[in-house]
């Protein structure tokens, strides 16, 4: 946060009005991130309370292996 205030009040000392904009943004962006994440809270808990028996971690897994042998068979190509 200390390089954003020193560039603020850089700014601010000739364009008040931008430097005050500067920090509504950083503020509405910073408290976004964490609105976001108590939003999707149930959403992350039911990912997480998956197990190696369910049909949605099989079905993700099985993917994550697709990809991998894909990315694989890229790299080989491209050598």
């Amino acid at each position: 946060m200390a390089p954003m205030l020193k560039v603020t009040f850089k700014l601010a000392s000739s364009n008040p009005l931008y430097g005050v904009s500067l920090i509504a943004m950083y503020g509405a962006g910073h408290c976004s991130v964490i609105v976001f994440a108590g939003t999707f809270t149930g959403l992350v808990q039911r990912y997480m309370d998956w197990n190696e028996k369910s049909k949605g971690a099989l079905v993700v897994r099985k993917v994550c292996g697709v990809l991998v042998l894909l990315g694989g068979v890229y790299l080989i190509y491209v050598a």
